[in-house]
C-alpha cells in the first residue's frame, strides 16, 4: 500500500510544478536529451555478469516546483536506449563453447524506463548562470532485448534460436548537476548530467525451469535541453512609470487651465 502511495505522489509532481507560481519564475518544466554512457559490470563483456551495453541516447523530461529560492520539489521520466555490443557478445560464446564455430546475433537495445520524484535545488553562479541539482527516487524498470542467434557448430546443432526479452522493476534512486543559462525571462538553456546505479533480476524460463539473472545497471545521461519557467512575471519599474504618467497629465492639465483662465482677460 505504501508503495502505490508513493507512486501516486511522483505521478503528482509535475502537476504541482507546473502549478507553482512564484514571482520571480524559479518554477520550471523543461524536456532534453542526449548521451547515455554504461559503465562497469553493465558495460562489461563478459557471460557470467556483464551486459555488453555499448553507449546510446536518453530523453526525459521534468518539472520543479520551488516553495524556496534555492530549493523545490519536482518529478523526472526518462528513457535510455543501449545497443549491445553483438561482435564481442560472439566472441565470448565462441570461446565458452568448444563445439561452437561461429555465431552470428541480432539484438534489440536494452531499455531502461526511469519515473522519479525527489529534491532539486539550484545555486546563482552569476547574473544569468545556475548551478542546479537533484536527488531522486522512485521506480526503475529495465527490459533485456529480443535476440536471434544464428550459430556454426563443428558437428550438428539448432540453425537458430531466440532470446525474449525479460523484465525486471524496483524502486531505486537518481541524482544529477547541471548548468542552467538564462536565454529569457520565460526559457533556459540547460545542461545536465546524472547517474542511475542499481542492480535489476531478469527471470529467463529455459528447458529446465525459470533461470534468474542478476545485472548492474549502471549509467551516466548527459543532456542538453529547453526549460520553461512557470510563475508570475515580475512587476519591475510599473509604479514609477505610472506615477510619472501621473505627474505628466496634472502638468498638462494645470498648463490646459491656466491657459482657460487667461483667455477671457
Amino acid at each position: 500500500m505504501w508503495r502505490l502511495k508513493i507512486l501516486i505522489f511522483i505521478l503528482a509532481l509535475p502537476a504541482l510544478a507546473v502549478r507553482g507560481y512564484t514571482q520571480d519564475r524559479k518554477s520550471f518544466a523543461g524536456i532534453q536529451g542526449g548521451f547515455s554512457i554504461p559503465f562497469g559490470k553493465y558495460r562489461e563483456a563478459t557471460l557470467d555478469q556483464g551486459s555488453f551495453a555499448l553507449s546510446g541516447f536518453s530523453v526525459s523530461v521534468e518539472g520543479a516546483w520551488f516553495f524556496h529560492p534555492n530549493i523545490g520539489a519536482g518529478a523526472s521520466a526518462g528513457l535510455a536506449m543501449h545497443p549491445v555490443d553483438v561482435s564481442l557478445l560472439g566472441w565470448e560464446k565462441v570461446k565458452a563453447d568448444p563445439f561452437l564455430q561461429d555465431v552470428v546475433i541480432r539484438s534489440d537495445p536494452y531499455l531502461i524506463f526511469s519515473a522519479m520524484g525527489g529534491i532539486y535545488g539550484r545555486y546563482k553562479l552569476f547574473s544569468k548562470l545556475n548551478l542546479t541539482g537533484k536527488f531522486l527516487a522512485g521506480l526503475l524498470y529495465g527490459r533485456t532485448p529480443y535476440q536471434l542467434h544464428k550459430p556454426e557448430y563443428f558437428l550438428t546443432g539448432p540453425s537458430y534460436y531466440e532470446i525474449t526479452p525479460a523484465k525486471d522493476r524496483k524502486y531505486s534512486w537518481q541524482a544529477g548537476l547541471g548548468l542552467e543559462y538564462k536565454i529569457t525571462p520565460c526559457y533556459d538553456l540547460f545542461l545536465s548530467g546524472e547517474i542511475l546505479y542499481d542492480e535489476l533480476v531478469f527471470r529467463f524460463n529455459t528447458s529446465t525451469g525459470i533461470r534468474e539473472d542478476p545485472r548492474v545497471i549502471a549509467l551516466v545521461n548527459i543532456q542538453l535541453g529547453f526549460r520553461f519557467r512557470v510563475g508570475k512575471i515580475p512587476m519591475t519599474n510599473q509604479p514609477d512609470k505610472i506615477e510619472t504618467y501621473n505627474d505628466q497629465e496634472s502638468e498638462s492639465g494645470n498648463k490646459s487651465h491656466a491657459s482657460l483662465s487667461i483667455g477671457p482677460v
